[in-house]
């Protein structure tokens, strides 16, 4: 069994699962290895290390300060304007000539204020950010409603149990090399913490055992 290997600043990962699959166990873990990430945890659920953002307003002078920040927004700070806003300074905050490598996490993407519609910048911001060193992890319960970017542009898609089959479908879609195979994989797995990485520029897939939990790095 390989080893599950880290991506690099500027390509982006999907994490896709039902609710308490793993998909939030898996990326706080990978996170912890990095130096520089902002995280959006609507729900303040993650176990990540890093200076807690609350204010959006604050945002442009934190990211001077702290490599580190966990977002976990005020209730009146989850809308369309404030989202909006921060992906600006996000995307603003690194540019072509001087990048600042950062992994920017969101934990479900429809818990950004929309819905479930999702946000009119993705597709650009997805598309723009790699020139910048910026990765975008997203993860998300149903791939079959994101935007096409989001899953094309994904150097990696890691998948966790998927209900729905018409989700199953689209990811093994991505699987050039063998998707009969992956297709039968996604379809027996169980909601038991084992987790299917799809490597979406080989087209390859590899499935990863159950995840250690609550155990030390």
């Amino acid at each position: 069994m390989p080893e599950l290997e880290l991506p690099e600043y500027g390509k982006h990962i999907v994490f896709l699962g039902s609710t308490g699959s793993g998909k939030s166990v898996l990326a706080s873990a990978m996170l912890r290895y990095y130096d520089a990430f902002f995280a959006i945890d609507t729900q303040d659920s993650l176990d990540i290390p890093g200076k807690v953002l609350a204010n959006p307003r604050h945002l442009g002078l934190l990211l001077r300060f702290y490599p580190k920040l966990h977002y976990v927004p005020k209730p009146e700070f989850i809308e369309r304007y404030y989202f909006e806003h921060v992906f600006r300074t996000l995307l603003n905050s690194s540019q072509k000539k001087k990048p600042r490598p950062r992994i920017i996490y969101i934990d479900e993407i429809y818990h950004v204020g929309y819905g479930m519609s999702f946000p009119a910048w993705l597709p650009k911001a997805i598309t723009t950010a790699r020139q910048r060193k910026l990765s975008f992890w997203i993860s998300t319960q149903r791939p079959r409603a994101i935007p096409v970017p989001v899953m094309s542009e994904a150097s990696k898609i890691i998948v966790f149990y998927l209900s729905k089959g018409d989700d199953i479908k689209l990811v093994s879609e991505f699987a050039r090399s063998d998707k009969k195979g992956l297709f039968k994989a996604l379809s027996e797995q169980e909601d038991d913490y084992s987790f299917i990485v799809v490597d979406n520029r080989k087209g390859t897939w590899s499935k990863y055992p159950k995840l250690k939990l609550n155990e030390g790095e």
